[in-house]
């Protein structure tokens, strides 16, 4: 079969070999006329996006390169009949052109003549009139040459003519011959010239000759009567010799360079002369002062080589002095009108900093003396003072800068302390429960908090704030909840559980909870523990935490001059280190399983639940799904956990064993090992007392269960100050109006690098309010609007959540009302991104609440939203309880780890390998 196809293609060859004579095809396309090429591009239905004759070849090339044999069938076949066509056209033309000259009487030559230049015509254009006058024509130029050839001249356009014409003159004793003239223009219609004899007409056209000639003479007499006067004494004969070449005026004649120079090296001898093609270029070196210091730099004066000589000629030499001066004068009164700008516009960037006059003239003399130096010229370009503006801003930078943070910090209340009023007024006393999770400090401080008349619990997640409310209204206490994207307002609630973000300072109360202090070193997050402990209007402030954090607390306390009192609680039962990692299949029920990623829970979830009901938990689940998740494996309807380290914080679950599938995670930043915190506080989940007996707390692997054995026994290495203070919206309002801006990204960056506090306190890490405060920069809103859009909960990794936040800020510029559109859902996921989407959907409701406490005007469709988000939390549920995503090989169908990063899998891309070496 092989064989039969390459003897088809061979004769395709063959064929098209004939139709080229011999030409390969890549060479022979090129010879192809438009028609030709349209035409194949037609037949083959082929749209390249592009009618340029380049491109079709190129395409064309390529179809026949790759040897499909149809498409060369295609091509051959098309190229004969259009071959065929284009003979049988030929010779439609040829007698269609004979036709029209069957009753005139033509000589061969002129038939010859007229068929060439009417083949490459199209027959519908070709007309008889046109056919005529194209005899005519070949007619007329005949005659034109008869006469050319009789009186030694060419007809040239435009009804001229082109001839020699010489003339004898005596310079310095030598008989000079010069070509007077070389080009006339005719004053007789050269139409009606050949109506006339032949000699008639030539005796005409060399009257014209004679006429020029004779004019011509007289100005060359008259010319040579003016020369005696001119500084050129000699050489004349040199110079005349140049009129060989005619020129159409006589005071345009050539001089010899060396001539020229002499004459106006003559005015004054420090003038230089050189030349180009077409011009020459004259001049001097000036001097000019500068705030007391000489600059050297040159006057150039181009004229056009005809100019020069005109004025050498008529004897006005002098002007080029004139010039000079002249030029000068204009460069220099431009030069200065350049440095006052200048000058007012480093006074006009520097207006903050009062400097000197000699400051601006020190910096304009170091920077403008190099480049005249250089160029030699006072003319420079705006965009020099561009960057000399630009180099004095640099150089100025750091002046700005600090005088700007002088005013910053001479203004704003740098005692951190201060900002926080009600909380300074009432002498508060600070006790800090100290211990490990399982240890009961939160349990203790949420007592004391029950007993109090009114008091604040303070969660480091919406789940736990929810939780916090659930226990204060189960022991019978009126309690609202406020977070970032929710308030529950009871009118008579003595008690608020709340997100520590949402802390409101103002309202002073009996006791507050702190929990989980040890947050406060979070590099996004600690400046909303260290607002809470300064700023908390409570009487007894109840702080939760681990011991890392004793330092940095007892630090802040001396700092506010209040009392701590450290109270220490022990695990209530032991934490066992197991010896051995634990396989898959070996697995126990209540054991949670810990790694760092989304993907990794979900491939490990589809590996297990083939024999065990799992739940999952990660930090992209929404809090009622965690909720939810952690319910089921609370009440035995699941009996493994596979979780991230979303579940180190609060949750109170029956594990037993915790099993580390990594020892390593991507922390925003960098992928790095575990820290010894990281490390005890998921532990510590394992063993709740009550439940267990002991926790155990092992690895899915020895490299791992190696790490976790090296840090699991160490101390906890103590927070270090400085701890991280936020921006303000008050920091950034005083911001702005020192620097003079509506940018809130230069206003944050400038909080970053310059704000200073009294006290163990540095400008936060708000390279997330940045990231934001790029986007929200590019719509025309009030700064206060931007500060809170900067705060807004927008995850910018994705794509979708970024579009969103886009469309809101645009209505937002807008000023129109921003909808929510309720959504139609399936049962449950069908797919992996299926299930991402609707993550991105619930996070999309979360922002969508939390700008409408912002923007209560413009975010009203919020009972919309919150049901969105609970079809959106029943779907991701039901998804994690039903669904386990497979990954498959494309190749063999092999079941592939949901993480795995390739399409397939290892060993099918082996033996692709060894296939393609071979």
């Amino acid at each position: 079969m092989a064989k039969k196809k390459r003897k088809h293609l061979i004769k395709l060859n063959n064929k098209l070999k004939t139709l080229f004579k011999n030409k390969p095809f890549e060479d022979a396309v090129t010879t192809l006329n438009d028609e030709a090429l349209y035409g194949l591009l037609m037949v083959l239905n082929a749209d390249i996006g592009s009618l340029e004759r380049v491109d079709i070849i190129k395409y064309l090339r390529m179809v026949w390169s790759e040897g499909d044999y149809n498409k060369r069938k295609i091509i051959v076949e098309f190229l004969e009949d259009f071959f065929k066509k284009e003979a049988l056209d030929k010779k439609d033309k040829v007698q269609t052109i004979l036709s029209f000259l069957e009753d005139l009487e033509t000589s061969p030559q002129e038939e010859e003549e007229i068929l060439s230049f009417f083949m490459d015509k199209k027959l519908s254009k070709i007309t008889k009139e046109k056919v005529i006058n194209k005899l005519n024509y070949i007619r007329f130029s005949k005659i034109l040459e008869s006469y050319a050839k009789e009186l030694n001249i060419e007809f040239i356009g435009d009804n001229s003519i082109e001839f020699c014409k010489y003339h004898n003159i005596l310079l310095e004793n030598q008989e000079l011959k010069i070509n007077l003239i070389h080009t006339i223009k005719l004053n007789i219609n050269l139409q009606e010239l050949i109506k006339y004899e032949f000699n008639k007409a030539v005796s005409i056209l060399n009257e014209h000759i004679n006429l020029a000639y004779s004019q011509k003479e007289q100005e060359l007499n008259e010319f040579l009567k003016n020369v005696k006067n001119l500084p050129i004494k000699d050489n004349l004969f040199d110079i005349f010799k140049s009129l060989n070449e005619p020129v159409s005026n006589l005071y345009h004649c050539p001089i010899p360079k060396k001539i020229v120079k002499k004459i106006v090296t003559n005015l004054d001898e420090n003038i230089e002369i050189n030349e180009n093609k077409n011009n020459f270029l004259i001049s001097k070196n000036f001097e000019y002062n500068l705030f007391g210091q000489k600059l050297s730099h040159k006057i150039i004066i181009e004229y056009e080589k005809p100019t020069l000589y005109g004025l050498i000629w008529t004897n006005n030499i002098d002007e080029i002095i004139d010039d000079l001066n002249g030029s000068k004068k204009t460069i220099e009164n431009e030069f200065k009108l350049f440095l006052n700008e200048l000058m007012e516009s480093l006074k006009e960037s520097a207006k903050p900093l009062e400097l000197e006059e000699d400051y601006y003239k020190t910096f304009i003399l170091n920077h403008i003396k190099p480049i005249i130096n250089d160029k030699k010229s006072l003319k420079l370009k705006r965009k020099v003072a561009r960057r000399l503006l630009y180099y004095f801003n640099d150089e100025i930078k750091q002046k700005k800068e600090q005088a700007k943070k002088q005013e910053l910090l001479a203004k704003t209340i740098r005692d951190f302390k201060k900002l926080f009023p009600v909380a300074r007024s009432l002498n508060r006393d600070i006790v800090f429960h100290v211990g490990p999770t399982n240890s009961g400090k939160t349990y203790a401080a949420m007592q004391e908090l029950k007993k109090a008349d009114t008091g604040i619990y303070l969660a480091p997640l919406r789940l736990l704030a929810l939780e916090g409310y659930e226990d204060l209204k189960s022991s019978s206490i009126n309690a609202s909840l406020i977070t970032g994207e929710e308030e529950i307002i009871d009118e008579d609630s003595t008690h608020i559980s709340s997100t520590i973000e949402m802390l409101n300072s103002e309202i002073d109360v009996d006791v507050c909870v702190i929990d989980e202090i040890q947050m406060i070193a979070d590099r996004d997050r600690g400046w909303a523990w260290a607002n809470a402990l300064i700023g908390a209007p409570a009487k007894k402030v109840i702080l939760t935490g681990s011991q890392d954090a004793i330092d940095v607390v007892k630090a802040l306390c001396n700092y506010l001059q209040e009392p701590l009192t450290i109270k220490k609680f022990e695990r209530k039962n032991p934490l066992i280190l197991m010896q051995k990692p634990t396989s898959l299949n070996k697995l126990k029920p209540n054991t949670a399983i810990v790694t760092f990623s989304r993907k990794e829970v979900l491939a490990l979830k589809s590996k297990i639940a083939k024999k065990h009901k799992v739940s999952v938990v990660y930090g992209n689940l929404s809090p009622e799904v965690r909720k939810e998740e952690a319910k089921r494996f609370r009440e035995g309807k699941s009996n493994i956990l596979i979780a991230t380290d979303a579940i180190a914080m609060g949750l109170n679950l029956p594990i037993k064993t915790i099993l580390f599938a990594k020892d390593n995670k991507f922390d925003g930043l960098r992928r790095r090992e575990l820290t010894t915190s990281e490390i005890l506080q998921i532990s510590g989940r394992a063993g709740r007392y009550g439940l267990h007996e002991s926790g155990y707390v092992g690895a899915l692997d020895y490299p791992t269960l190696f790490t976790i054995k090296e840090k699991f026994n160490k101390t906890l290495p103590p927070i270090k100050l400085p701890i991280s203070i936020m921006a303000s919206l008050e920091h950034v309002l005083l911001i702005a109006e020192i620097l003079q801006t509506q940018n809130l990204l230069e206003i944050l960056e400038f909080f970053s690098d310059n704000m200073e506090f009294e006290g163990p306190f540095v400008a936060a890490n708000i390279d997330s309010m940045i990231e934001l405060a790029k986007i929200v920069d590019e719509f025309n809103l009030d700064l206060v609007s931007k500060y809170h859009l900067s705060c807004a909960p927008v995850s910018l990794s994705s794509p979708y959540l970024e579009a969103v936040f886009r469309r809101y800020l645009k209505l937002l510029e807008e000023d129109k009302e921003i909808p929510f559109r309720d959504i139609k859902l399936k049962d449950k996921a069908s797919s992996y991104q299926a299930l991402l989407n609707a993550e991105d959907r619930v996070k999309e409701v979360s922002l969508y609440l939390w700008l409408s406490f912002k923007f209560s005007d413009k975010f009203k469709d919020t009972e919309i939203a919150k049901n969105v988000r609970e079809k959106l939390n029943s779907y991701i549920e039901k998804t994690l309880k039903e669904e386990n995503f497979v990954k498959k090989c494309k190749r063999c169908g092999i079941e592939l780890d949901l993480s795995y990063k390739f399409s397939i899998c290892d060993n099918c891309y082996n033996k692709a390998r060894r296939g393609s070496k071979k």
